[in-house]
């Protein structure tokens, strides 16, 4: 006759210890139970090494607001744009001179917060801001004529597909490319006035960490994927920081260190030259506001 063997029995659970998980499983055979108790320590993340490093190239700094700024002429010519005027400089010898300033006649006035965009154009340059577009000239002296509307401009210079407008007396965007208003766009994602980054389709963008409104495509040969630079939460008044991020199947991982600021940022927008971006910062113990030219490199 045929010994029965005896029914074997087994449950495991997890439980917590002070030094961190324990997995306990009971066995039961027959009469028998046998308790085996065995800690789980979590692997230690991996470290992703940045595949970028961003670099930061101050350009001018002033009291008055600057929205935007732009370089011409192999960066011999400097265009700074403020919320009255636009401002011209010429190298010499090291050092921004003057050439002059030309007044813009607004339509309307200016927001609380307020933003616009400078952009190269055949013979001069554009202005663009809520509820007024503006043509100017550098030769023989610098000149700007201005009209009320809100005339669409490339968001990227290098991308003509993806134009947006401003919207009147608000300092939000506008485009056929996204049915709701926006603070920024790159990439075929959207920064929403509800403080989302979200697709045409409105499919939520994962991001790794919080980022802010602000943010600008950037060309680079060290990653593989689109790259953008993006402003921080704005958790604190007094900086701010910058990231290049690496967006792919719906989901944004950095790829760079964060860079710190002395301020918040307050325009972020893609430069004429590739691989570049325009960056202005208000600095918190100066109160000064802040541009330069931010490019980046793989990292080592």
């Amino acid at each position: 006759m045929t010994a029965t063997q005896p029914e074997v029995r087994a449950r495991i659970t997890i439980s917590e210890n002070a030094r961190g998980l324990l997995l306990v499983a009971e066995v039961l055979t027959g009469d028998n139970r046998t308790v085996i108790m065995q800690p789980w320590i979590a692997p230690p993340a991996s470290e992703t090494k940045p595949r970028i490093r961003i670099l930061r190239r101050p350009v001018w700094d002033q009291a008055e607001p600057m929205l935007d700024l732009l370089l011409l002429n192999s960066e011999s010519e400097l265009l700074v744009l403020t919320p009255t005027a636009v401002s011209g400089f010429r190298m010499a010898d090291g050092k921004w001179m003057p050439t002059g300033v030309a007044a813009l006649s607004l339509a309307r006035p200016s927001a609380r917060d307020p933003r616009g965009r400078i952009e190269g154009a055949p013979g001069g340059f554009r202005v663009y801001l809520p509820g007024t577009t503006c043509s100017g000239t550098l030769q023989p002296t610098l000149t700007v004529a201005c009209a009320p509307g809100n005339e669409p401009w490339p968001v990227n210079p290098r991308d003509p597909s993806f134009v947006a407008r401003w919207v009147t007396d608000r300092n939000v965007l506008e485009s056929p490319n996204f049915q709701n208003a926006f603070y920024a766009g790159a990439n075929g994602w959207f920064s929403t006035t509800g403080h989302r980054i979200v697709d045409r389709a409105g499919n939520t963008l994962g991001v790794s960490e919080a980022w802010g409104t602000d943010f600008a495509n950037i060309e680079s040969s060290c990653v593989s994927n689109p790259t953008v630079l993006v402003s921080g939460s704005g958790d604190n008044p007094d900086r701010d920081q910058a990231q290049a991020l690496e967006i792919a199947s719906g989901r944004a991982t950095p790829v760079s260190e964060s860079t710190a600021l002395p301020g918040p940022i307050t325009a972020l927008w893609p430069a004429e030259t590739a691989g570049q971006a325009t960056l202005v910062v208000r600095n918190s113990k100066t109160g000064n506001y802040e541009a330069s030219r931010l490019g980046v490199d793989c990292a080592e």
